[in-house]
């Protein structure tokens, strides 16, 4: 069973943002992208039901060290994860326990 870390996405604030609460992982002029996620199509597969997207993703789930995401299978991970506007994405962070080892030999984004 592999384990995959909590993914924070981050881009240039936006003028739309400014409203967003600023997370102290996220480096100055860019915002957590959190409050612009389209929950109802929000997809991960392979994901094991007792350790889904949502511990991943969802404020205060993520900050919870006890929670994770987890897959049931083998140690990939596929997330869809659309948003309700256009963004520009300037990163993404995952993180994971570092008493595990390595948290992914390979990540792959793709845009679609």
């Amino acid at each position: 069973m592999a384990t995959a870390p909590a993914p924070t996405a981050a881009a240039p604030a936006p003028a739309a943002a400014a409203a967003a609460v600023p997370s102290a992982s996220v480096p100055r002029g860019q915002v957590d992208l959190v409050d612009f996620i389209d929950w109802t199509g929000v997809e991960c597969l392979n994901q094991d039901p007792a350790h889904g997207i949502a511990n991943a993703l969802k404020q205060g789930y993520r900050e919870d060290e006890g929670l994770h995401l987890a897959s049931d299978s083998d140690e990939q991970l596929l997330i869809y994860i659309p948003f309700m506007q256009v963004i520009k994405l300037h990163s993404a962070l995952f993180k994971g326990p570092e008493e595990e080892g390595e948290i992914c030999n390979s990540t792959s984004l793709h845009e679609c």
